[in-house]
């Protein structure tokens, strides 16, 4: 039934939007590997600071935060050289990373959020989703105000993320199920242009 909800949403979806859905996070892989590259840092660790500093941030502001914080880190600055555009409790978290250079599990364990863990996940490539305001509102098929952000229990949200991984399995891109990081993204385009969401 809520995978019904979510491929009712993919069916609506146009060529370029299922494009830009399939390499979101591949995108974004790139995106970090490159500061990951210019810095001499391992990948994960790139990745878990800019999912750190990813809540209430635009993407292209959270990608210059993590460059911004990454880059201060290696060249000696302290933690007030700069700001990011999201909570200080997130860039404390994003400069443990970068202290402790933990393992990709470690890195997880620092992150310790449903979301932002998951978020880290889909850029690595892992088989997850991440369940936002608008993931949860077309697996139930409404719309509520994210205004007060949506509370998701740990149950629920493994739920939903198995009702993306089954909604992925369902449909073929490019001769390939999709993931459902995948589906998550593609539909959330779609769920923005259908409700004119900036």
């Amino acid at each position: 039934m809520s995978t019904d909800n979510i491929l009712s949403i993919y069916n609506l979806a146009t060529p370029d939007e299922i494009e830009h859905g399939v390499t979101w996070y591949s995108t974004a892989y790139c995106e970090c590997l490159k500061i990951a590259e210019d810095l001499g840092l391992p990948i994960h660790i790139v990745v878990g600071v800019t999912a750190a500093l990813s809540p209430n941030n635009k993407w292209d502001r959270n990608v210059t935060n993590a460059r911004d914080l990454c880059t201060a880190y290696v060249n000696g600055d302290s933690i007030e050289s700069f700001k990011v555009s999201t909570y200080g409790k997130m860039k404390e978290k994003a400069w443990r990373i970068m202290g402790e250079s933990p393992d990709y599990n470690e890195t997880k364990s620092i992150l310790n959020g449903q979301k932002i863990v998951c978020f880290f996940e889909n850029i690595m490539g892992e088989n997850t989703c991440t369940v936002d305001g608008h993931a949860y509102n077309i697996y139930h098929a409404q719309r509520v105000g994210l205004t007060g952000s949506i509370s998701i229990g740990k149950k629920e949200y493994a739920t939903i993320q198995d009702a993306y991984k089954t909604a992925g399995m369902l449909v073929t891109v490019n001769g390939k199920h999709l993931k459902a990081y995948e589906m998550q993204a593609i539909t959330w385009v779609v769920w923005r242009r259908l409700h004119n969401i900036a």
